[in-house]
């Protein structure tokens, strides 16, 4: 305690709002963590709700003559790279490649629903201390993991809902 008093009061209180800062900026990365992980599991639904209602929707859409250009084979490919791509940690560069492979692939609201009908709801690893794993549905798991930005300064998230909307898509 010598030490702390032979040192001058300006020193002092850089060391005491220094710590003050530190101590805050780790409580709020733990608060963001667990309030993300929180979010998640709420957001999470059961997996024949999700087809029961895209399924509904899809029927109605082909009654009115609009038949989805996804495949099968392409709606669950591109589902399980969106689900391999967003479990833990994503890497630089992932949350583009996923709005681009959406885009590039969804052409109308039918490949919409048949892709989130094939998605369904899944359990994925999330990336941080204490969050687990959760079980979400693809608008879910799009909403919660494409969070950064572009070098616009746009979230993707609003870039694929921007993309999707020019095609005619309701998110």
């Amino acid at each position: 305690m010598s030490k702390w008093n032979s040192l001058p009061m300006w020193a002092r209180g850089i060391i005491a709002v220094v710590g003050v800062v530190a101590v805050g900026g780790i409580a709020f990365g733990i608060y963001r963590s667990v309030k993300k992980g929180v979010d998640r599991i709420r957001e999470g639904r059961d997996d024949k709700e999700i087809k029961d209602e895209t399924s509904q929707e899809l029927n109605q859409l082909q009654n009115q003559g609009i038949q989805p250009t996804l495949s099968d084979s392409s709606a669950i490919s591109l589902a399980n790279s969106i689900e391999s791509s967003l479990a833990g940690c994503e890497l630089s560069g992932t949350e583009e490649q996923i709005v681009k492979a959406i885009l590039s692939q969804v052409n109308n609201q039918a490949d919409w629903l048949k892709l989130q009908n094939v998605y369904g709801s899944r359990t994925l690893d999330n990336c941080g201390w204490g969050t687990g794993e959760t079980k979400q549905d693809l608008k879910g798991i799009l909403t919660s993991d494409l969070d950064s930005f572009d070098w616009t300064f746009t979230l993707y998230i609003t870039k694929l809902k921007e993309g999707l909307k020019a095609k005619g898509v309701n998110w």
